[in-house]
């Protein structure tokens, strides 16, 4: 059992270093497909990892549960977990990446309506998702009737919208040429 002891503490604190620290860099927008492969899989390591060493150290581990400040944050961190998961207080259609809110946004409203976003009219957009592969697109259409409620088809559809691929026709060029 003491070699076991050797290896749980240092692989705690590495796991949690590299959770902690792709956490830090995701949290601010700067992330790699490496580091977010980093943060997911290490952190589900992590998981195993602290169950580990938990075990190792249970004797000590169950004083916790006689320290009323150490029970108290512990069941904190529990609830405030499983707050974070049941979704209350969320709206309809809230949730989910922050990402995917304009989509959900705009999928209702007519390619009419939409024309202008990509600087052109819904006839247009009508033909380019027509040319994507979509049937039964009129300029009435819109993004929910053309890709259904997956909000991932919803983004294929709006990049098929998309002149340049970058998800905002003219306006998107116009800044590339300002730049």
């Amino acid at each position: 059992m003491s070699t076991l002891r050797k290896f749980a503490t240092p692989l705690t604190i590495g796991t949690f270093l590299i959770v902690g620290i792709t956490g830090t860099f995701w949290y601010f927008h700067i992330v790699t497909d490496l580091g977010r492969w980093l943060h997911e899989i290490i952190g589900l390591a992590m998981m195993a990892v602290v169950v580990f060493h938990v075990v190792l150290n249970w004797r000590p581990f169950k004083l916790y549960f006689k320290r009323p400040i150490a029970l108290v944050l512990i069941l904190a961190s529990v609830a405030v977990t499983g707050y974070a998961f049941v979704g209350v207080g969320e709206t309809e259609g809230a949730g989910g990446p922050p990402n995917f809110a304009a989509f959900s946004a705009f999928s209702d409203e007519s390619l009419t309506t939409l024309g202008p976003i990509f600087d052109t009219t819904g006839e247009i957009l009508v033909t380019r998702l027509t040319d994507a592969g979509y049937s039964g697109v009129s300029p009435t259409s819109t993004i929910a009737d053309v890709a259904g409620s997956n909000v991932r088809a919803q983004m294929t559809a709006f990049s098929a919208l998309a002149v340049d691929g970058s998800g905002f026709g003219g306006q998107a060029r116009g800044a590339a040429a300002r730049d």
